[in-house]
């Protein structure tokens, strides 16, 4: 699986979303705690560490930014409320974007995912990553999409939700006048009437709800948006494929998943709930869902696999530290980072990176801070160095004979190499494409962590999906 392509794999992300989601009824919206900067407070430092859009990061100051209008957005490409706001935003900028007024939009997403959206869905705005959420922090950002408005005088003008903004209130900023918001308190009581028709009703106490979406493919998958209910038994997906919906649901990896025949393509919004302890019942009735709508069969068994342990050579290791408290964090290029991770959490990340399943066996407890890099693979390199125009070609049509579909300077020499590369990677099942060396990742292990990977065959619990004869999509 592709961490870096394709958000609608499961990954361990669910560790992104500790103490900075908070959930008013079925997540419609949330609701930002009154602690960090108040109006009229200087805000913190832009301690971002690195930009996607706009200035370097060193660059992204409040000093620099003086005399400017600042609408600071806090959002994740999981987060519904936060990309349902993305048009909005995006129109007040482009308004704004002849005046004093600089949108910053911020999220503690892993490069790779942000970047794979960004091409879907534009943000018109400087977009920043907040390794570790000290940003978030430090604004005391406990619910998303959290606003902060920053007078020309580098003062808090407002917090508010991105819904509520409009271009009056930036233009009372720019006039030197108090924005008419409402008060911080009343912020999430009245976003939309969609927002207070979900928040003002009771969830269900058991739902199972698959519908078509219909968006678009890019050629290189959607960044579907899974959220867990911290409750008990639930999840939301939005613009979901099926397999992104068997990973999250089912909890399983590429290497804990068989699946014979092909799943249907398609975005679906997936919509599962039960009362708390009992999530095998809601696994079970998603599997009646799965087998009436897409006509899958899918069952829990036990295979011998080619597998590794996992056991501790070294405790002193530079890439895992203890922790004294729970952060954030997530993939990166060749390796991951993580503030705060139990080691199931590592040995998630370090069984999508080898491809096989892994067995604890360290009795190591945690937390941690984990540095993991390791040697990148060609194919792990290769989306860096293929021309954004080969990208937006896949996007316009991406069923295209490519090669005909593309300037002629573009198919020649070594970018002729790499679009072939390409082809040959996209060629793959999804769960094979742009992987890393699993004997770099062992290595890496050892050297940067402490951990040995040793192979080895064992029986494993997998989840066995079949396509029947006669599947078809919901349309």
């Amino acid at each position: 699986m592709n961490r870096n392509l394709r958000a609608n794999q499961i990954t361990p992300t669910t560790l992104l979303i500790v103490g900075i989601l908070c959930f008013a009824a079925l997540n419609s919206h949330c609701q930002a705690e009154k602690e960090g900067p108040r109006v009229g407070d200087e805000p913190p430092p832009l301690t971002l560490t690195k930009m996607l859009q706009g200035s370097a990061a060193g660059e992204v100051t409040w000093e620099k930014l003086n005399g400017k209008v600042v609408v600071l957005e806090f959002w994740a490409t999981w987060c519904g409320p936060c990309v349902r706001a993305i048009p909005h935003l995006n129109e007040l900028a482009e308004k704004f974007k002849d005046k004093p007024v600089q949108f910053i939009a911020v999220t503690s997403e892993n490069e790779g995912t942000v970047i794979g959206f960004l091409k879907r869905q534009p943000i018109k705005a400087w977009v920043g990553l907040d390794d570790f959420h000290e940003l978030n922090k430090a604004f005391a950002v406990t619910g998303i999409p959290h606003t902060v408005l920053v007078d020309k005088f580098g003062r808090v003008a407002a917090i508010t939700h991105p819904a509520l903004l409009k271009a009056e209130h930036l233009e009372e900023l720019l006039a030197g006048k108090k924005p008419s918001l409402p008060e911080l308190s009343s912020v999430y009581k009245g976003v939309d009437s969609e927002l207070d028709r979900v928040a003002n009703q009771e969830p269900a106490l058991f739902e199972v709800s698959i519908r078509a979406e219909k968006r678009a493919d890019n050629g290189r998958g959607a960044n579907s948006m899974w959220t867990t209910f911290p409750d008990g038994a639930g999840f939301d997906g939005e613009i979901a494929t099926v397999e992104s919906a068997l990973h999250h649901v089912f909890q399983r990896s590429d290497s804990r998943m068989v699946v014979k025949g092909k799943l249907p393509d398609g975005f679906y919004n997936f919509r599962l709930r039960a009362p708390k302890g009992k999530n095998i019942d809601l696994e079970n009735q998603f599997i009646n869902a799965l087998r009436i709508t897409f006509n899958l069969e899918v069952n829990r068994i036990n295979r011998m696999l080619d597998a590794y342990t996992l056991t501790v050579v070294r405790t002193n290791a530079a890439g895992l530290q203890p922790a004294g408290e729970s952060g954030g964090g997530g993939g990166t290029q060749g390796g991951f980072r993580i503030k705060g991770a139990s080691m199931d959490t590592v040995v998630e990340f370090l069984e999508e990176a080898v491809g096989r399943p892994i067995f604890d066996e360290s009795k190591l407890k945690g937390p941690f801070t984990v540095d993991m890099k390791w040697e990148m693979s060609a194919s792990e390199l290769l989306p860096k160095r293929i021309d954004r125009r080969v990208w937006a070609a896949l996007e316009r049509n991406p069923n295209t004979d490519l090669l005909n579909s593309l300037p002629k300077d573009l198919v020649q020499g070594d970018s002729l190499n790499d679009i072939k590369l390409l082809m040959a990677e996209l060629a793959k099942p999804e769960g094979q494409q742009f992987r890393p060396n699993p004997d770099s990742v062992v290595k890496a292990a050892r050297e940067r962590l402490g951990l040995e990977l040793k192979p080895i065959r064992r029986s494993v619990e997998v989840l066995e999906v079949q396509v029947l004869n006669g599947s078809e999509q919901i349309r």
